[in-house]
């Protein structure tokens, strides 16, 4: 009856809205950002805010649709971080401190910032860059690098995204962490010449183009663990892949992501890997521009 009574809850909900117990049942994750970076002004920059949709085992130009319609946006994340923190951003990408707060709902016409119910949080205080200079002209970092703490709604802990540095300077690596601070996941592309460069990637269908993916891996043999809902004819490997969603959106300069969360991920973890794929957005993606 127990169970009865929590299918008959989730039943309640809106279709598209995204909560924590929802996450259970959630094999893909798409954030869009809808903040455009055309308002960048010189090295000033906006809050950066996301939209949430539920995405399918492989995107498809429906799920291109699903993120032009608004009634089917599941959640928002919105960032409070100060004008300071953000215009030092172009030159320490990742380093300013900040708090996303992600909240379930739908876009009812007003500022996302101050709408919906907040599930989780991922904040961090400032650190580093993962380098510093301006331009191409750039200096790598290695202490003090910038990480996101996930909690849930009463503020406790669940998880952990930590940039890391080591002798591969070139590959950008995350190690994911649970609530009690045991290493779950390590995030990285793939590479070659003996670990030293990503792996180019030259094909993969619709959105995912020509895009290097973050796969999410072991977090000791850091071999890539199998997505949830690969049985469907979806991705075979868990990760966190760019996405091109069309030449409005690239004009505008909104980046687009799938998450497909690894088999066996807890809500908990899914919501830390939200969170990694945010700080993979504000330390690789947000200055580059690409």
């Amino acid at each position: 009856m127990e169970n009865f009574d929590a299918i008959a809850e989730k039943s309640l909900l809106a279709p598209g809205t995204i909560t924590m117990e929802r996450l259970e049942d959630i094999d893909v994750m798409v954030l869009s950002q809808a903040t455009s970076q055309c308002c960048r002004c010189l090295c000033f920059q906006p809050s950066i805010n996301f939209t949430m949709t539920e995405g399918k085992s492989n995107v498809s130009n429906y799920d291109e649709v699903r993120q032009e319609q608004l009634d089917e946006v599941g959640g928002w994340i919105a960032e409070e971080a100060t004008l300071c923190g953000r215009t030092m951003s172009s030159c320490f990408p990742g380093g300013r401190s900040t708090k996303w707060g992600e909240k379930s709902d739908e876009f009812g016409g007003i500022d996302p910032a101050s709408h919906g119910k907040v599930i989780f949080t991922h904040e961090k205080d400032r650190t580093n860059g993962v380098s510093c200079g301006l331009g191409d002209k750039r200096c790598p970092c290695c202490c003090n690098l910038p990480y996101l703490e996930t909690k849930d709604a009463n503020g406790t802990p669940i998880g952990r995204t930590q940039y890391v540095c080591d002798s591969c300077l070139c590959v950008p690596k995350f190690d994911v962490f649970d609530g009690m601070g045991r290493q779950t996941y390590r995030i990285r592309p793939d590479t070659c010449f003996g670990g030293l460069c990503v792996q180019c990637r030259c094909g993969g269908g619709g959105g995912k183009c020509f895009r290097v993916p973050f796969i999410i891996r072991d977090p000791v043999t850091h071999e890539p663990l199998k997505a949830s809902g690969s049985k469907g004819g979806g991705e075979v490997k868990a990760q966190i892949t760019s996405l091109w969603t069309g030449m409005k959106r690239c004009c505008q300069k909104k980046d687009s992501y799938a998450i497909h969360f690894p088999e066996g991920a807890s809500r908990e973890m899914k919501a830390t890997l939200i969170g990694s794929n945010i700080l993979i957005d504000m330390a690789i993606f947000e200055q580059e521009e690409d």
